[in-house]
C-alpha cells in the first residue's frame, strides 16, 4: 500500500499490533461467557423484534426474552445493508452488531461491537470496526474506532458560511480572496485508528484512560482545483498552502489522555444515565505527525425517562466538541459534522459540510414507542452546530446552523435493544434521508 513509503512509515508497526488486537478482542466478544445472566424485569423490556416477526412468518413461536439474553448468538444481529445517506449515496453492505457480557451482568456494563462493510455509488468503499469493551466488573474498559475509506466528497470551505448566500474574505498571497460556501468535491483515502484503554478509578463510573488517534489522508484529489486559467483555488488548497501542508497527503498522529464517566443502563439504547468524556490530544511529529499540534475533545449526554410505564419513552441530549489548542491540524484532520465515532452527528446536512478548528454541536431528540409490542417506535430531533474560521476569524458562535427532523424505528434484537433507524432530516438548505443501525446517541 502506497501508505507504507511516506512519512507513516514511523506508525507502521503501531497498525500491525492494532489489527491483532482489534481480532483478539472480537473473538474474546463473540465467544461464549458462562456466568449466570441476570433476570431482566419483563415490563420493562419489548416483547417483539424482527427476528419474531421472520419466526413467525415461518411459523415458529417467537423467542422468550429471557431466552434470548441467555443464549450468546441471539446477541449478534446480522443486517444487510441496502440504503441511502446524502454523504454517501445508495450503500450496498453489511452490517454486524455483537454484544456480550465479558463479566457478571449484575456488576459488568454489556460490551459491543459493530463492524459493517459497504460500497456505494459514490463510489466509496468502506470498512469499518467499532467497539466499547468492558471487562469484569468494569475495572478495564477498551474502546476503538477504526476505519479504512476509499472515499469521496464534498467540502465546503471552513466555518458557518452559505447558509443566507453569505461569502467571507480573507487574504492569500497579498490577494483579497473572496469564498461562499460552494461544493467542492474532493475524492481521498483515510484511515483512521483511535483506540483507548481505560482503568476503573471509582466506584461511581469513573475511568481514566491513554491511547493513540491516527488520522491519515492520502491520494488526495481536489477536483475543482484550477492553477491555470480560469484559476480556482479551493478551501483544501488555499488552507493547505496558508499553514505549510502537502496537498497530497497528511498525517496527524495523537497521543492521547481521557477521563470518562459512563453511568448509561445500556451503551446501545439508553434509558436512563449519563455520559461524559475529556480528551487531551497531543500530535508530536516524532510519533508521525507532518505538524506539532494539541487538540482538546469533550462530549456529554444524558437520558431521562418521560413516562415510568414505557421506558422507552425517553428524552435525549447530547452535546459535543472539538477543538484545536495549539499548532495546526491539516484540512482534512480539522474537526468535522458527521466524523464523530459513529457518524450520527448533524443530521439535516451532509457530512463535512461544516469544519474548523473550532467545532461545537448540540442535540434533542424524544425517544417514543409507536407499537405496545415495542416492534416500532419514532423519534423526533433538533439540533445546532457552530464552527470557527481561521482564515477568516470567524469565532465559534458568529453563526449557527440549525437542524431538525423525525425518524421511524423498528427493533431488531429485543434483548440488547438494538434498532434500525430511517430518519428524515432538514437544515438550512438541504435535507436528507439516513439510514442506520443504533441509535444516534
Amino acid at each position: 500500500m502506497k501508505f507504507f513509503h511516506t512519512s507513516f512509515e514511523k506508525g507502521t508497526w503501531i497498525l500491525k499490533c492494532l489489527f491483532m488486537s482489534w481480532l483478539f478482542f472480537l473473538g474474546y466478544l463473540s465467544s461464549s461467557y458462562g456466568q449466570e445472566i441476570k433476570k431482566q424485569d419483563s415490563s420493562e423490556l419489548p416483547k417483539t423484534d424482527l427476528f419474531d416477526v421472520i419466526r413467525k412468518w415461518m411459523k415458529k413461536p417467537a423467542l422468550d426474552i429471557q431466552d434470548t439474553i441467555h443464549t450468546p448468538v441471539k446477541n449478534l444481529s446480522l443486517l444487510p445493508i441496502i440504503g441511502y445517506s446524502p454523504a454517501n449515496g445508495f450503500v450496498i453492505g453489511a452490517a454486524i452488531s455483537i454484544t456480550r457480557f465479558l463479566g457478571i451482568p449484575s456488576n459488568t456494563k454489556l460490551s459491543t461491537a459493530l463492524i459493517n462493510v459497504s460500497f456505494t455509488t459514490k463510489d466509496q468503499t468502506l470498512l469499518n470496526l467499532r467497539f466499547d469493551l468492558s471487562l469484569a466488573e468494569n475495572k478495564w474498559r477498551i474502546a476503538g474506532d477504526n476505519r479504512l475509506l476509499l472515499f469521496s466528497q464534498s467540502t465546503y470551505g471552513l466555518g458557518i458560511y452559505g447558509l443566507d448566500n453569505q461569502t467571507y474574505h480573507f487574504n492569500f498571497n497579498g490577494f483579497d480572496v473572496q469564498r461562499d460556501s460552494t461544493t467542492q468535491p474532493m475524492t481521498f483515502n483515510y484511515i483512521r485508528a483511535y483506540d483507548l484503554v481505560y482503568r476503573k478509578i471509582s466506584n461511581n463510573n469513573w475511568f481514566a484512560g491513554a491511547g493513540i488517534m491516527i488520522d491519515y489522508h492520502y491520494d488526495i484529489k481536489d477536483i475543482s482545483l484550477r492553477l491555470d486559467s480560469p484559476t480556482y483555488l479551493t478551501s483544501h488548497y488555499i488552507y493547505s498552502k496558508n499553514y505549510g501542508f502537502d496537498t497530497a497527503k497528511y498525517s496527524t498522529n495523537g497521543l492521547a489522555l481521557q477521563v470518562l464517566h459512563d453511568s448509561r443502563d445500556n451503551p446501545i439504547n439508553p434509558y436512563s444515565g449519563n455520559y461524559l468524556s475529556l480528551g487531551y490530544r497531543v500530535n508530536p511529529t516524532f510519533f508521525g505527525s507532518n505538524q506539532n499540534s494539541t487538540m482538546l475533545y469533550y462530549e456529554f449526554r444524558t437520558y431521562f425517562g418521560v413516562k415510568k410505564s414505557v421506558p422507552r419513552d425517553v428524552l435525549a441530549f447530547w452535546f459535543l466538541g472539538t477543538s484545536v489548542l495549539s499548532g495546526n491540524v491539516p484540512y482534512l484532520a480539522l474537526p468535522a459534522l458527521t466524523w464523530d465515532s459513529y457518524n450520527r452527528a448533524g443530521r439535516g446536512y451532509i457530512q463535512g459540510r461544516f469544519r474548523g478548528n473550532n467545532l461545537l454541536y448540540g442535540e434533542a431528540e424524544y425517544r417514543f414507542r409507536l407499537s405496545k409490542s415495542g416492534l416500532f417506535g419514532g423519534v423526533v430531533f433538533a439540533n445546532a452546530t457552530t464552527a470557527s474560521n481561521s482564515l477568516s476569524s470567524q469565532p465559534v458562535f458568529a453563526a449557527v446552523a440549525p437542524g431538525a427532523g423525525f425518524g421511524l424505528r423498528i427493533k431488531m434484537n429485543k434483548a440488547d435493544r438494538t434498532n434500525i433507524c430511517v430518519d428524515y432530516g432538514m437544515g438550512k438548505g438541504f435535507s436528507g434521508i439516513y439510514f442506520n443501525i443504533r441509535e444516534a446517541f
